[in-house]
């Protein structure tokens, strides 16, 4: 069974950096595993669309309406990361034109239903590519800190970058594409 503590110290151990025992130990690995993971965390989650972070809701309007350029504000969910689309049905299907702003959601529709990526804080829940790629974006950040070592933040980095491509890939292949909105020719038939 994974946890925060455990991927903590894969990212510690790829920088020959001490294992922690816990986050709040109060050594100076665990207290920079503490500040950094969350940040690194939720920077990864809003980097893709991953399937086992996507969630569904539909959103509760806001009494207080936008000043101008919007009919209405919804309230995003308390786990938001990044929002995927928006609908006006149930079925999700066609977009509605919506911005982010403020921590709300404006729009002109009387109802909004949001696909979005979630806060996963359950480590079991990520996959094991995900969990790899977090340690090593985490690593990378931990380099200069721990190690004192810019040449190993690069390395890190292009490590990274390859866990990030693989889990992406496999993230990918997990489900199949959205269906494209049709074109104003194909409705028009």
């Amino acid at each position: 069974m994974a946890d925060v503590t455990g991927l903590c110290n894969s990212a510690l151990s790829k920088i020959g950096a001490a294992r922690i025992t816990a986050l709040s130990e109060g050594s100076k690995n665990a207290n920079l595993c503490a500040e950094l993971y969350e940040r690194c965390r939720d920077d990864l989650l809003r980097a893709h669309s991953w399937n086992f972070a996507t969630a569904r809701a539909k959103l509760a309007k806001k009494s207080d309406e936008p000043v101008f350029g919007y009919a209405a504000a919804f309230a995003l969910p308390a786990d938001w990361v990044r929002s995927i689309g928006a609908y006006n049905n149930e079925a999700g299907l066609g977009f509605l034109d919506f911005k982010i702003e403020g921590g709300m959601l404006l729009s002109d529709a009387e109802d909004v239903y949001l696909r979005y990526v979630r806060r996963v804080e359950d480590v079991n829940l990520m996959p094991p590519d995900f969990r790899e790629a977090l340690a090593g974006l985490l690593a990378r950040e931990l380099a200069v800190p721990v190690a004192q070592s810019n040449t190993l933040e690069e390395k890190l980095e292009g490590r990274f970058r390859t866990r990030l491509r693989r889990a992406r890939t496999t993230d990918g292949l997990e489900d199949r594409a959205d269906p494209l909105p049709l074109g104003a020719w194909a409705a028009v038939r």
